[in-house]
């Protein structure tokens, strides 16, 4: 959490709207600090001091989602950051050579309809969207090691590399194909998984029919072997009712999925179709990989495997858990890469018990959260609030008595009062306080 506040609360008796949140002195605790890519010194809590070698440290390779693009962040992506940023800290502390990864999918029709919505080019609105990621990172104390993006020519060149792996397979076929849409998720959908209107359980939007040549990946080839998978390690997939979810989804048989698209241009080439751009998903889950090359390394899929893959953890929303937990091992295993070690699917959140839309006029806004309480008290009430893996909801009025109540009134109380303490003595009395 952020160096230089300590809670002080305003009056619980105060009315909901007049109640706030103010910051005073800084509170006491040893650090150690860190520089990091944007400049800014990454602090941890100090605990010991490990002898070993960084080559003798045990990897633990942590990813959030790369975020889309198509519009500013919101507290989802936030609290899975959040979340993510937590977990790098304990895991640092447990001596583990960390590598925190994150970033932004910037591939796909949506972006491009986004862009064109604003009057801007597609790179020049990822290059706007992705930059207000970093900066909200940078406001709520988020110490991640690698920020990759899906237009980064890097990240292009080992999907190129995958792609030719995984058609040397013979896991690659063109075939038409017709079906109904969903432009939100970049995805056709079953008839099945729709509600009665052919909208979209997700985006509630109404799927449109469309009939494309595509390239496809043999995915059905894999079902026994992601069956075996979740038999051998049931804790891929986690918590344990997201695991029921994957195992039925396999269970009802996997269906080849499209993995070009041959009417969005804003995209990576198909390397042996320039006419057609690889589908997103395709594409952004490789930036996983990528993030592991160092800046001005060759960019090759083996080389971004030797750099510490597999992944120990992605953690990821509900909603992304079928692309995640099934697609992807699935790939890694045609390209004959190792699946990663975890998937961990949290659930959404809501807020005053209603889910958030801005057709609802009900959305949270995480930079506004943090301008107005601090990192701290974001980090905390999300952290503290919401049982990891369901879901979860914000209201302003528990936010801030929790706040109050744990931050202000106890650790603020707590840290006050030894700054009172540790003023009061005398420089041979110090060691007291250690």
């Amino acid at each position: 959490m952020a160096a230089g506040r300590a809670f002080l609360c305003a009056p619980s008796s105060l009315s909901a709207g007049a109640r706030r949140l103010a910051f005073a002195c800084p509170p006491v605790r040893p650090l150690a600090a860190e520089a990091n890519r944007r400049g800014r010194g990454r602090c941890y809590c100090a605990t010991s001091v490990s002898d070993a070698p960084a080559s003798a440290q045990q990897n633990y390779v942590l990813t959030t989602p790369l975020y889309y693009v198509n519009a500013p962040p919101h507290m989802g992506s936030a609290y899975t950051t959040i979340a993510a940023d937590a977990i790098a800290r304990f895991q640092r502390l447990l001596d583990k050579r960390v590598i925190f990864i994150t970033g932004t999918d910037e591939h796909g029709e949506k972006i491009a309809t986004s862009a064109e919505a604003c009057g801007r080019n597609p790179k020049d609105h990822c290059d706007t969207i992705s930059n207000s990621y970093k900066m909200l990172w940078a406001d709520l104390d988020i110490g991640y090691d690698k920020f990759i993006r899906t237009t980064d020519p890097k990240h292009e060149a080992v999907v190129n590399d995958f792609y030719s792996r995984v058609l040397n397979s013979g896991d690659i076929y063109r075939a038409d194909y017709e079906g109904l849409y969903c432009v939100s998720c970049e995805e056709y959908k079953d008839e099945k998984e729709l509600m009665e209107n052919k909208c979209c359980t997700v985006h509630l939007k109404p799927c449109v029919p469309r009939k494309e040549d595509n390239y496809f990946f043999a995915l059905s080839k894999y079902q026994h072997q992601l069956e075996d998978l979740l038999m051998r390690n049931p804790n891929f997939v986690r918590p344990s009712h997201r695991l029921n979810e994957v195992q039925g989804w396999i269970k009802s048989g996997l269906r080849d999925f499209s993995i070009s698209r041959a009417s969005v241009e804003w995209g990576i080439p198909v390397p042996n179709d320039t006419k057609q751009t690889i589908y997103v998903w395709f594409d952004a889950l490789l930036g996983y990989i990528s993030a592991l090359l160092d800046d001005g390394e060759k960019a090759s899929l083996q080389h971004a495997v030797e750099h510490g893959w597999p992944a120990s953890l992605h953690l990821i929303g509900k909603d992304i858990l079928r692309f995640h937990a099934v697609y992807w091992p699935a790939m890694l295993m045609s390209a004959g890469i190792s699946v990663p070690d975890a998937v961990f699917g949290h659930g959404f959140l809501t807020k005053d018990g209603m889910k958030m839309g801005k057709s609802l006029g009900n959305t949270l806004e995480p930079k506004d959260l943090v301008n107005r309480f601090g990192a701290d008290a974001v980090r905390y009430f999300f952290l503290r609030e919401v049982e990891f893996g369901n879901d979860g909801d914000y209201s302003e009025e528990r936010f801030i008595n929790i706040v109050n109540a744990h931050l202000a009134n106890t650790i603020g109380i707590y840290f006050y009062s030894k700054y009172l303490c540790f003023c009061s003595k005398t420089r041979n009395d110090f060691w007291l306080l250690l």
